[in-house]
C-alpha cells in the first residue's frame, strides 16, 4: 500500500470510529451536534471531523503533523472544514480566540506531558456550557501501551508493555524498530494515563464527568475487523476495568 492509499484508509477509519460510535453516544448523552461549533485538537487526516461535519457540525481542527494536514485538507471535500498545523504546547496555541461548543481529543491525550497545563487550555476555548470528549486506551488495557505498532512479533503480544523491565530493558532494544515508536512507547509508559488517574486529574483541573462508556473491545479496533463491545458491569469495577478495558469515552464539563 503507498503513502496515499494508507493515508485515505486512516481516514476511513477515523471516520468510521466516529461515526459508528462516538456520534451515536452524542446522540444518546443529549449532545447536540447540528449547528454546534467543533475543535478537534490532534485531528490527523481529519476524518473524524468530517463525519461530526456530516452531522451538522461546524467543524475545525488542528495537529502537530503537518503532513497529516495536508492529507486532511486534501481528502476533506467539499466540506466547510478548517484545518490547521499547530501544537498544543505552543504559547500562542492555534484558534486560541476562537470559543466552541464541543472540543475533542481523539486518543490523544495520553501522550500530553503537563497534563494539568493542557486541560485549562482545553477549557480555554469553550464557550459557556461547552463540553470536551477525551477517548483514550486505559495504559493497563492490553495494548495500552501502544505496542501494536511494532514491527517484533513478542513486542505486539497483548500486555507485554507490563512485563517487568519491557520498558527499561527490553523496548528500548529493540532492533527495527522505528525510533520515535520506541520513545513514544517508552512516554505512555512514563505517563500511565488509566481511568482513575484521569479521573483525578479531571477533578482537579475543574471539569466533572457527565457521561463515561468503556469498552471491553474498543471502537479502534474495527481496523483489525472486531465489533466494539461495551464493558457493562465491568466499567464499574475499580481495579478489575483498569486491565480488561481497552477503550474509553469520556464526556466532561466544567466543574
Amino acid at each position: 500500500m503507498n503513502g496515499e492509499d494508507h493515508a485515505r484508509t486512516y481516514w476511513q477509519y477515523e471516520y468510521d470510529v466516529c461515526a459508528r460510535s462516538i456520534v451515536p453516544l452524542f446522540g444518546a448523552w443529549g449532545t447536540r451536534l447540528a449547528g454546534a461549533s467543533i475543535l478537534d485538537v490532534g485531528c490527523g487526516e481529519g476524518g473524524g471531523l468530517c463525519a461530526l461535519h456530516d452531522r451538522g457540525g461546524v467543524c475545525t481542527g488542528f495537529d502537530i503533523d503537518a503532513g497529516r494536514i495536508q492529507t486532511a485538507l486534501a481528502l476533506r471535500g467539499e466540506r466547510a472544514i478548517t484545518f490547521a498545523h499547530g501544537n498544543l504546547y505552543d504559547g500562542t496555541v492555534p484558534f486560541s480566540g476562537t470559543r466552541f461548543d464541543l472540543v475533542t481529543l481523539h486518543d490523544v491525550f495520553e501522550h500530553l506531558d503537563h497534563k494539568p497545563a493542557m486541560i485549562e487550555r482545553l477549557k480555554g476555548y469553550l464557550k459557556p456550557g461547552g463540553k470536551i470528549l477525551i477517548t483514550f486506551p486505559p495504559y493497563y488495557s492490553a495494548y495500552g501501551g501502544h505496542q501494536q505498532h511494532f514491527r517484533t512479533w513478542f513486542a505486539r503480544l497483548p500486555f507485554f508493555h507490563l512485563v517487568p523491565f519491557a520498558g527499561s530493558l527490553i523496548i528500548p532494544h529493540l532492533t527495527g524498530e522505528a525510533p520515535h515508536m520506541v520513545e513514544e512507547v517508552g512516554k505512555l509508559r512514563r505517563l500511565r494515563m488509566g481511568m482513575r488517574k484521569f479521573e483525578r486529574i479531571a477533578a482537579a483541573g475543574g471539569l466533572r464527568v457527565e457521561h463515561r462508556q468503556a469498552y471491553l473491545i474498543s471502537p479502534n479496533h474495527i481496523r483489525f475487523g472486531l465489533r466494539p463491545l461495551r464493558a457493562g458491569v465491568v466499567e464499574r469495577v475499580p481495579l478489575l476495568r483498569e486491565f480488561a478495558c481497552t477503550g474509553v469515552i469520556y464526556l466532561l464539563a466544567e466543574a
